[in-house]
């Protein structure tokens, strides 16, 4: 199956880069089309054999496309490419905001939406998968044996979009700027700490936690339960936490959601 990238910038080039790495795709059987020539020479050099091209030349050569550009620039891509769709092929986008109904609106194929996650980088996290209307069993099976190769991917309905893509796509994030700032916060108590050694303790912390709750099949609350000792700091930190975290996880969900719901407004396809 010849399959095609429109738009190859962070999130695109990781999932091309990602699949044909790990053998999923080869370079014969995978076309890309970028804005950006020198990205495209980027990725030329390091898979010899991969086909360039515009969007429409793409469109026409591939059975599989992943959309792979901002939701404000969908419409004009689509613009560029919707002659040449057809019902045969399934077309999966990364734009969280559109909506699969005004995709499949639009386009005469089937349609599908991914949210990827800067874990796929080392072919691991989770991918998130929406399907629309038309998406038949095969297209399901392709889809996540495909993604499966550098991902764990998990199938959502498009009304649970928006929470599950903080707690993956977005949540590296999220999560390496709650631990900057907890080793910000200690150099600045403790000026004796330098910002290195606090960054470096609490990123192998960071990590060796997570193997160990892996390893050991430990639960958050099992772990808590252990550290946080009855009286002990640990536990005054916990209970610090709890008075003042939940409100920013809620202004968090919350204002992402509303924020999300204005974006799809003002988007027309």
């Amino acid at each position: 199956m010849n399959t095609g990238f429109i738009g190859i910038g962070s999130m695109g080039g990781m999932l091309v880069r990602g699949l044909l790495r790990c053998g999923a795709l080869k370079p014969a059987n995978a076309y890309v089309a970028n804005r950006s020539p020198q990205k495209l020479a980027s990725l030329i050099a390091e898979f010899p054999g991969l086909h360039v091209g515009g969007a429409r030349e793409l469109t026409a050569h591939c059975d599989l496309i992943f959309l792979c550009v901002k939701s404000g620039d969908v419409p004009s891509v689509l613009a560029q490419i919707e002659t040449e769709l057809y019902p045969g092929q399934l077309l999966v986008t990364t734009a969280s905001v559109i909506s699969l109904k005004a995709l499949e609106d639009r386009v005469p194929c089937r349609v599908a939406k991914l949210i990827p996650s800067i874990t796929q980088d080392i072919s691991a996290g989770v991918a998130l998968l929406m399907y629309g209307s038309r998406i038949t069993q095969e297209d399901r099976t392709l889809l996540e044996e495909l993604l499966g190769q550098i991902s764990h991917p998990v199938v959502i309905a498009e009304s649970q979009a928006r929470p599950a893509v903080s707690l993956t796509s977005g949540a590296p994030a999220l999560i390496a700027y709650f631990l900057q700032s907890m080793a910000e916060e200690a150099v600045r108590n403790n000026p004796s700490i330098s910002p290195e050694m606090a960054r470096e303790m609490i990123q192998e912390t960071a990590i060796s936690t997570l193997r160990l709750m892996q390893e050991k099949q430990m639960s958050a609350e099992g772990l808590i339960r252990r550290v946080a000792v009855p009286g002990g700091m640990t536990a005054l930190s916990i209970e610090i936490l709890q008075r003042h975290l939940p409100q920013a996880w809620q202004a968090i969900f919350r204002e992402t959601t509303e924020r999300e719901a204005k974006d799809r407004e003002v988007l027309t396809l």
